[in-house]
C-alpha cells in the first residue's frame, strides 16, 4: 500500500509539473506584445487616402506620428466637420465634399472626374471630417516608407480654386479665396516693386513676404512651405491664408495665429504688421531737389490705439485711456481691426429674395462699394453718399452708429475735418508731380509747409534748427507736422492711414490741431495765424477730454 501510495503521489507530482510547465508556456505566449502596424489599409485603395485610424477617437492615421499636430487639430471645427453637415436640417449631399476628406483642397492628380478619391469614392467613416490629407493629400506613400522626400506638402492659400483653401473655402457660400485674391494681402510678393528685392530693402523681410508675416506670429516660419500653382516648392510667397491662419489648430478664434482683440501692436495679429516707421527718424526731411524722406508706412495699429504714431508736438498729450477718446479701440469693438474690416452678409436678389451671395468680408473693407446686385466689389471709388452704395455693416454691428445713413454721415463729416486740417499744413494743389509713394513739395502748393520749405527760404525757428534739414540729426516742427500730414492726409502719401480720420477721430485731429499750432509758434516770424474755421477746428480738437497741449503761454485743455 505504502509504495503503491508513493508511485501514486510521484505520478501526481509529474503529471503536475507537466501541467505548470505548459501553463506557463501558454502564459508566455500569450502576453507577447505584438505592435499593431501604424495605419490601416487605406480605403480608397486606388488614391491611397488614409484618414481615420480610429474614427470613434478621431485619431487620425496622421497623427499616430505628428502627435503634435493631432493634439491641437481635434480641437478645431474642422474636426467636426462632419457632424456639423449630419445635423443641419435639409444639408444637401454636395455639403459632404467639404466635410470629409476627398481630392478637394490639395494637388492629388485625377482622372477625369477629378472628385472620384476619399470619401467620394469610398464614402467610408474613416473619410470623416476636414483631416490632414484634405489639404496635404494622400499619405499612403509617406506611411508606407516615411522620408523627408515624399511626405506630402500642403497647398494653404494659393489663388486657385482647387489644390488649395480655395478647394472649400470658395465659391458663392464661402468666397474667402476670391474676395483675398483682389486684396494687397494676395499681391504683397508680386507688385511692381516684389518683396525682398532691392528695389524695396527689408519689405521681405518684415511683412510682404508670407514666411517673414509667419514668423512675426510665431517666431518658427521653417515648417510653412508652399508650393505654386504647378506644384513646385516656392520661395516668395504672399500673405496666404496660412500666414493668419494656423491650418493645424490654434486657441483663438477661426484659427488665427494671435488674437485680434488684444490693443497691443505687439500681439494683436494685424496691428503687429500694420505697424512700420510710425515715428520719424532723425533724417527725416524734404527739399526742392529730392523726393520727400519715408514716412510712416503702416501705422494704422498705432493710430486705432492712440499711442506711438506721429510727430509728437513738444507739450502735446493724448491719454489713450481716457475713455472719452476710445472710437474703435472700445468695448463696442471687441474685435479690434478686424470688427470693422472682416464682417459677413447675406446678398439677396432684390426683386425675389433669392440667395446670390454670403460675403465674408475678405475683402477687408469696412465699407465696400457693391455692384447693381449689391455684391461688394474691389473698386472702392463709390460715394459715400448716397448710403446705399456701400455697405455698412461693418459700422453698424457693434452699436456705435444706428444705421447706414449714420455711419455714412460720420465718414462723410471726419473726411471734411481732416482735410481742413491737414490743408492748413500742405494743400497738395499740383499731385501730378508726385510719382509713385513719395510726395514732393511744388511752388503751386499751399500751406505752412509749402511756406516755410519755397517761399520763405527755409527758415530757423525759435529752436534753432532750419525748418528742413536732413543732416542735423534734429526733427524739427516742421519736419514732424511734414510726417504726421504725410501719415494722416488722404492724398499726399501712398503710404498713409488712409482712413480719413475713422480710425480715431479724436487723435487725427489732436495730432494735426498740435501740429499746426506748433509750426505757427516755432515760426511765428514767418507765418500768419490760421483762418478762423481751422482756428475753431484747432480749438475744439485740442479741448477734447483727455487732450492736452500747451503752446508756449497758451494752454488748451480739459479736465480729465
Amino acid at each position: 500500500m505504502t509504495s503503491r501510495t508513493v508511485r501514486s503521489r510521484s505520478l501526481a507530482a509529474l503529471l503536475g509539473a507537466v501541467a505548470l510547465a505548459f501553463l506557463a508556456g501558454c502564459t508566455e505566449t500569450n502576453t507577447e506584445y505584438v505592435e499593431r502596424p501604424q495605419f490601416n489599409p487605406p480605403p480608397d485603395s486606388v488614391n491611397g487616402f488614409m484618414g481615420y485610424y480610429t474614427a470613434s477617437t478621431k485619431q487620425t492615421t496622421c497623427g499616430n506620428c505628428h502627435v503634435s499636430f493631432q493634439g491641437i487639430w481635434v480641437d478645431t471645427h474642422h474636426a467636426d466637420a462632419y457632424a456639423t453637415v449630419t445635423n443641419s436640417p435639409g444639408a444637401s449631399p454636395f455639403c459632404y465634399g467639404c466635410h470629409t476628406v476627398n481630392a478637394r483642397g490639395n494637388s492629388i492628380a485625377l482622372g477625369p472626374d477629378s472628385l472620384n478619391a476619399g470619401y467620394d469614392a469610398v464614402p467610408d467613416q474613416a473619410y470623416h471630417d476636414v483631416q490632414c490629407e484634405s489639404c496635404h493629400g494622400p499619405g499612403y506613400t509617406h506611411v508606407s516608407s516615411p522620408s523627408r522626400t515624399n511626405h506630402p506638402l500642403a497647398r494653404a492659400g494659393l489663388r486657385d480654386t482647387s489644390a488649395s483653401c480655395g478647394g472649400c473655402h470658395s465659391g458663392e457660400h464661402a468666397p474667402f479665396v476670391e474676395q483675398w485674391s483682389q486684396t494687397g494681402h494676395a499681391d504683397s510678393a508680386a507688385s511692381a516693386s516684389p518683396a525682398g528685392t532691392t528695389a524695396v530693402p527689408g519689405c521681405g523681410a518684415s511683412c510682404h513676404e508670407g514666411r517673414a508675416a509667419l514668423a512675426r506670429f510665431n517666431g518658427d516660419p521653417s515648417h510653412f512651405v508652399e508650393k505654386d500653382v504647378l506644384g513646385q516648392i516656392t520661395t516668395l510667397p504672399p500673405a496666404t491664408c496660412a500666414v493668419c491662419h494656423d491650418p493645424h489648430g490654434s486657441p483663438y478664434s477661426k484659427q488665427l495665429r494671435a488674437p485680434i482683440d488684444v490693443p497691443d501692436v505687439t500681439v494683436n495679429l494685424c496691428m503687429q504688421c500694420h505697424n512700420r516707421s510710425t515715428v520719424p527718424a532723425s533724417n527725416f526731411s524734404n527739399s526742392t531737389a529730392t523726393v520727400t524722406k519715408r514716412g510712416a508706412h503702416a501705422a494704422q495699429g498705432p493710430i486705432v490705439i492712440g499711442a506711438g504714431a506721429g510727430y509728437i508736438p513738444q507739450g502735446f498729450v493724448f491719454d489713450e485711456d481716457n475713455p472719452a477718446n476710445t472710437t474703435h479701440n472700445s468695448g463696442n469693438n471687441p474685435r479690434l481691426c478686424a470688427g470693422c474690416h472682416v464682417n459677413s452678409f447675406t446678398v439677396t436678389d432684390a426683386a425675389t429674395g433669392a440667395f446670390v451671395l454670403q460675403s465674408v468680408g475678405h475683402l477687408f473693407s469696412p465699407n465696400p462699394c457693391l455692384d447693381a446686385n449689391g455684391v461688394p466689389i474691389k473698386d472702392n471709388s463709390c460715394a459715400y453718399l448716397p448710403a446705399t452704395t456701400r455697405n455698412w455693416s461693418g459700422c453698424t454691428k457693434g452699436g456705435c452708429h444706428a444705421d447706414a445713413n449714420a455711419a455714412a454721415s460720420a465718414l462723410v463729416s471726419k473726411k471734411a475735418l481732416t482735410k481742413l486740417l491737414s490743408d492748413q499744413l500742405w494743400n497738395d494743389l499740383e499731385p501730378t508731380l508726385n510719382t509713385g509713394a513719395e510726395p514732393y513739395i511744388s511752388t503751386g502748393d499751399a500751406g505752412y509747409l509749402k511756406a516755410l520749405l519755397l517761399t520763405l527760404g527755409n527758415p530757423v525757428g525759435t529752436d534753432g534748427f532750419q525748418a528742413f534739414n536732413a543732416n542735423d540729426a534734429h526733427v524739427s516742427p516742421a519736419e514732424g507736422a511734414l510726417f504726421n500730414v504725410m501719415m494722416l492726409a488722404e492724398n499726399l502719401y501712398g503710404h498713409k492711414d488712409g482712413s480719413y480720420g475713422v480710425h480715431n477721430p479724436f487723435y487725427y485731429q489732436a495730432l494735426l490741431a498740435a501740429s499746426i499750432a506748433d509750426v505757427q509758434k516755432t515760426y511765428a516770424a514767418f507765418l500768419p495765424a490760421p483762418n478762423a474755421a481751422v482756428q475753431a477746428a484747432m480749438d475744439k480738437a485740442l479741448s477734447h477730454p483727455g487732450v492736452h497741449y500747451t503752446a508756449g503761454q497758451m494752454k488748451i485743455s480739459a479736465a480729465r
